[in-house]
């Protein structure tokens, strides 16, 4: 089976952003080249805004079509039906990762071509080093980006529900505890809470432990009989997936790979603030005590929360009869923020029958200053409704008695 080397799709996305929001040029146009396009109509489209945008000349779908003609009116209609996305870098790296495929597509036919005309090998080879050199220049590494400080916007860390449990904005946290603990209903109440606190518009919940029927049972519960809250537009602002899960970085024979699937999926979370992504593991597809690998799986979260102000989560399982992170130390190291989920128990270690609703929280690691905002490292707070009561009233019947039977027997 032949690999795709183009997706039009993609082409019209982010053609359509840009006509709907030509600001974001300002962003991105040095990063967009026009053989980024698979279709001619498309590179035509984008050299034409280009030009416009750099004489100053407002960027319209009539502007364009005048200019190009009216062979483009149909294309052009096909490209503003497309959803427009404000944070395009997904886009770009998938489209620019697809020419690089094309360009070694063509090379490798021109060398197979040559080789039946009986060219030396010698020959062949100087072509495949010409072509890897044209190749690295063309598409550079952005391996760092260099800002002078006083270019930089001086910004204090934000949290999102500080009132209920600090989460620092635009990074990546974690959260273990072990089976049978809650998870579930605590990152539920999570997102929840921080959807009506408005400082994130729309949270994305990939839970792959629950059907999402039970999700839903769980998002109700919490809604009604904790925050007491029938607030119907908070369900329109959370999603979730019960899908099987996609490996981002996965070992190979010679070491690890990054999946291309995180590209397509960074690009499909584009309009969540909020991401809880339960469980870590079933995203890692390597060696879950290596460090090195660990870090580098971490690396593409931080990253990515960082350039596209995405808050992350990671919910991990923790070590056999502990609340600590299990597998490498790096899965700890690389985020900022780390709370432990366990059971309240009595002094017997046993857990407490009253107090089965609710469950210590444990802060492990604060670079934020979040045991300040807490006023301690360790809190409780309820995450399931409490259990009512049944209150059995004892009867006593008052019946005569005939040869130690009662009458009406």
């Amino acid at each position: 089976m032949q690999e795709k080397t183009y997706d039009l799709s993609i082409e019209s996305a982010l053609l359509s952003s840009i006509i709907f929001d030509p600001s974001l040029l300002k962003k991105y146009s040095g990063k967009i080249d026009e053989d980024v396009f698979y279709l001619p109509y498309h590179q035509k489209i984008y050299k034409t805004i280009i030009d416009l945008y750099r004489n100053d000349k407002p960027i319209d779908e009539e502007i364009i079509k005048n200019r190009l003609g009216s062979d483009y009116e149909d294309i052009l209609i096909n490209i503003l039906s497309s959803t427009p996305m404000t944070i395009l870098d997904g886009y770009i790296e998938i489209l620019k990762d697809l020419t690089i495929k094309r360009e070694i597509q063509k090379i490798s036919k021109e060398l197979a071509e040559s080789i039946d005309k009986g060219e030396s090998g010698i020959a062949l080879q100087a072509k495949l080093q010409s072509f890897s050199e044209n190749i690295s220049s063309k598409h550079t590494l952005e391996l760092l980006e260099i800002e002078k400080l006083s270019d930089i916007e001086e910004k204090e860390i934000e949290f999102i529900v500080e009132n209920w449990l600090p989460i620092p904005k635009r990074t990546v946290s974690l959260v273990t505890a072990p089976g049978g603990t809650g998870k579930s209903w605590f990152i539920m109440q999570l997102a929840i809470r921080a959807v009506m606190e408005k400082k994130i518009n729309k949270a994305f919940l990939w839970l792959s432990e629950d059907p999402k029927e039970i999700s839903k049972s769980r998002f109700k519960k919490i809604m009604l009989k904790i925050l007491n809250s029938n607030d119907e537009d908070i369900e329109e602002k959370i999603a979730i997936s019960d899908s099987p899960t996609l490996q981002f970085l996965y070992e190979e024979q010679r070491g690890v790979a990054v999946s291309p699937f995180l590209q397509h999926f960074k690009a499909k979370m584009e309009p969540y603030d909020l991401i809880i992504l339960d469980p870590l593991i079933a995203f890692y597809g390597a060696d879950e005590n290596n460090n090195s690998q660990a870090r580098r799986f971490m690396q593409l979260f931080t990253d990515w929360a960082n350039k596209e102000d995405k808050t992350i989560i990671f919910i991990h399982h923790s070590t056999k009869n502990t609340t600590q992170s299990r597998g490498a130390s790096a899965f700890v190291d690389a985020v900022r923020t780390v709370y432990e989920i366990d059971k309240i128990k009595d002094s017997d270690g046993k857990p407490k029958e009253d107090e089965e609703h609710k469950r210590i929280i444990k802060l492990t690691k604060d670079n934020y200053g979040i045991g300040k905002l807490l006023k301690s490292i360790q809190v409780e707070r309820q995450l399931f409704p409490k259990r009512e009561k049944i209150v059995y009233e004892e009867i006593v019947y008052d019946m005569n008695k005939i040869n130690g039977i009662p009458e009406d027997f």
